[in-house]
């Protein structure tokens, strides 16, 4: 018998969501074949089969969350011999107990790291609040998974003293009205939901947001649009923005910067990692560009359309999601003139482009119509000061009003 076990797909990963089993108890499956796919990172990883057998066990349902490490499923290898009566499943006398503790409620655990503790954001932030330590908490969630009911119990305003209350009435579940769809909170938009709370919750942001007058960009973008058109390039605003924004994250370091808040020491990357919010069918998807730095306008148009691709198929990598230093989301292709991006922790400065429109400006001391677009900032004030987030726009702005100039950026 074989214990399959969820490897581990990604630094820092502790546990991933089972979004797809490719196949059911008693099917016959063979080596390398695809037996499974974990979300992580908002990537689908397709996890093998470790050998040729038939499936006896799987342990976990599509959209349970397991940990790095977890057995996920059993298979009888073709190697074995057929049992002549049921057997416990094969597992060894050092990993028995182990797995006894991590499931039986009520057993004393070992001291865990913050990483080895299972707990969404939310309700590492309800123990916050109540002053109760992770530690110390006995998990009741598969493999110890700490749950908000573990945390509730343990609140100070439950009232111990008094036993012998009656208890609350017991609440139903959760019925969707004739008028209503109830959509369970699983997959994409999930971790989406569990990465904006921990951004919000983390990181003290502040909001800059100011207008450029991008009439010149337009121009030069649809005169070279036409001409790379024909081959095969999709000329969009983005590699200009792009451009713009690592020109500007040299000039102020710290908006290219992480923190890490248990050395307390802000992290400056020497590399220039850009994600680039991508909507998919799927939900919505950050993937890198790699050393952007290194790449032309045409470059970066190619590598923004091959990844956009590949998110768009599901296709994207672990990969190709992680690692970015800043991000850009541009909402303005859908519309809007403001918007207020929310950091993609761990870093600490995004940008929103909105909608390019025709209005009227002040051009040259007089009032002419040209295409605007606001540019809105968000930053994490623990490491960057509003001085130089202002700054890092006003160079931004200024190389996207000159689009000759920003060819010249290295």
């Amino acid at each position: 018998m074989i214990d399959v076990k969820l490897p581990d797909i990604g630094e820092g990963i502790a546990e991933g969501e089972i979004v797809k089993w490719s196949v059911q108890k008693g099917d016959t499956i063979h080596q390398d074949a695809p037996l499974l796919e974990v979300l992580t990172d908002k990537a689908s990883v397709e996890i093998p089969a470790p050998a040729t057998g038939v499936v006896q066990e799987l342990l976990f349902a599509e959209g349970d969350l397991v940990p790095v490490g977890g057995i996920v499923a059993r298979i009888q290898s073709e190697n074995d011999a057929p049992a002549s009566a049921p057997q416990a499943p094969a597992v060894s006398h050092d990993e028995a107990p182990a797995q006894q503790q991590s499931v039986a409620p009520g057993h004393q655990t070992p001291e865990r790291s913050r990483t080895d503790i299972l707990a969404t954001p939310s309700v590492r932030r309800l123990a916050l609040e109540k002053g109760i330590d992770l530690h110390q908490v006995q998990g009741s969630g598969p493999y110890g998974r700490i749950l908000r009911e573990d945390i509730e119990q343990l609140s100070p305003a439950k009232a111990p003293e008094a036993p012998q209350a009656q208890p609350e009435p017991t609440v139903a579940p959760a019925q969707a009205a004739a008028n209503e769809e109830r959509i369970p909170l699983r997959g994409i938009r999930r971790k989406i939901a569990d990465q904006m709370v921990k951004a919000k919750f983390t990181a003290p942001d502040f909001f800059y947001g100011d207008e450029a007058d991008l009439t010149e960009l337009v121009h030069f973008r649809q005169n070279l649009a036409a001409e790379l058109k024909a081959e095969g390039i999709k000329l969009t605003y983005l590699p200009f923005i792009i451009k713009a924004v690592i020109s500007g994250l040299k000039a102020y370091p710290t908006l290219n910067a992480s923190l890490d808040d248990e050395a307390q020491e802000i992290v400056l990357k020497k590399d220039y990692h850009i994600g680039f919010a991508t909507d998919s069918p799927n939900g919505l998807f950050v993937p890198v560009i790699h050393h952007a730095d290194r790449l032309s306008i045409i470059e970066l148009s190619q590598e923004i359309q091959r990844l956009a691709e590949r998110v768009r198929e599901g296709k994207a990598s672990g990969a190709e999601m992680r690692g970015g230093t800043f991000t850009i989301t541009n909402i303005g292709a859908i519309g809007g003139t403001q918007c207020s991006p929310i950091i993609n922790h761990p870093e600490v400065g995004i940008m929103g482009v909105n909608k390019i429109y025709q209005k009227p400006m002040v051009h040259e001391g007089e009032i002419a119509i040209r295409w605007a677009c606001n540019i809105c900032l968000s930053f994490d004030h623990r490491v960057v000061d509003g001085a130089d987030g202002a700054r890092f726009s006003n160079h931004v702005i200024h190389l996207l009003q000159n689009p000759q100039r920003l060819l010249l950026e290295t």
